[in-house]
């Protein structure tokens, strides 16, 4: 009889265990399950314990930039480093369709959480020299970044560059970063990370680690937040930014394509052509990939 209730105890606690684990695992949205474990095996991935605690509207935006680590017209003009742009010849009659692009074209290879960096990628980063340090980016996306800033100088805009090519473990410092912010704020691990990751590239799927993507912001507004659509350079961008091959990566509307909420001050290139029909027919990256994946 004593057997039979101490097994009937051990049922319910089983039970109770259960009901609490099934109810319990729809609190979250669900994330990348590879992504999240490799997170939490990794020891890159451990909180930082003496970073700065974020503010609340740092928490919000993405915060100040760094201005050593700020690269204006005359810092890109005046380096030392020269190229010619890629020869890249449009459609005379001006006109684009799926079949003029190349998926493997590396202009267009598609970073974000589902395609991490492949091992095998391979690119010469360019490097201006200036007084404040070096900039870096991949060396074929430069001539065409100079012929943008130059361009809206003219227009009376001035552009300032910020964060372009960024490390992996650059990448891993600020996503830990965040994480440790939003866990001060009494969130756990999980959801900390699952929001994070909606802010912060996950490290390993950033496009800043190829150097095709461009942080970019203006003289009088240097915060990354969306108020930068609102300048006089956020606009500009906006209009004019595929002519020179360059898309607005992250744009507001389609945030769940991209995974990533809308950041009007990054820019991604992908040559002028993509740039032109992606802008044309009012696409993101994962779309316009898709398109030529599926033609």
């Amino acid at each position: 009889m004593k057997k039979t209730l101490k097994i009937r105890k051990l049922l319910c606690m089983l039970c109770v265990c259960i009901i609490f684990i099934v109810s319990n695992s729809f609190i979250y949205e669900q994330i990348n399950a590879d992504e999240f474990s490799s997170a939490l095996q990794s020891e890159d991935f451990e909180i930082i314990e003496d970073e700065d605690l974020l503010t609340d509207e740092e928490l919000k935006d993405h915060g100040e930039v760094d201005e050593e680590e700020t690269f204006t017209l005359d810092d890109v003009m005046k380096s030392d480093y020269s190229a010619s742009a890629e020869d890249e010849d449009l459609p005379k009659d001006g006109e684009i369709g799926l079949d003029y692009f190349d998926v493997n074209d590396w202009k267009i290879v598609l970073i974000n959480k589902q395609h991490s960096v492949p091992e095998d990628y391979e690119f010469t980063l360019g490097t201006i020299k200036t007084s404040k340090g070096s900039m870096k980016c991949d060396e074929r996306i430069i001539p065409e970044l100079q012929q943008m800033m130059q361009a809206a100088k003219e227009d009376g805009v001035t552009l300032v560059i910020c964060s372009p090519y960024r490390d992996y473990e650059r990448q891993i410092y600020l996503f830990n970063r965040k994480i440790k912010a939003y866990m001060k704020k009494q969130m756990s691990y999980l959801e900390a990370y699952r929001v994070t990751a909606q802010a912060v590239t996950v490290p390993g799927a950033s496009e800043h680690q190829i150097g095709l993507a461009l942080d970019i912001v203006t003289d009088t507004y240097q915060s990354l937040n969306e108020g930068f659509e609102d300048t006089d350079a956020g606009k500009w961008l906006a209009q004019h930014s595929y002519e020179y091959g360059f898309i607005l990566r992250y744009p507001k509307g389609k945030e769940d394509i991209t995974g990533i909420s809308y950041e009007p001050w990054h820019f991604r290139y992908v040559g002028k052509a993509a740039a032109q029909y992606m802008y044309e027919n009012d696409l993101t990256l994962e779309e316009f990939v898709a398109d030529l994946q599926s033609k």
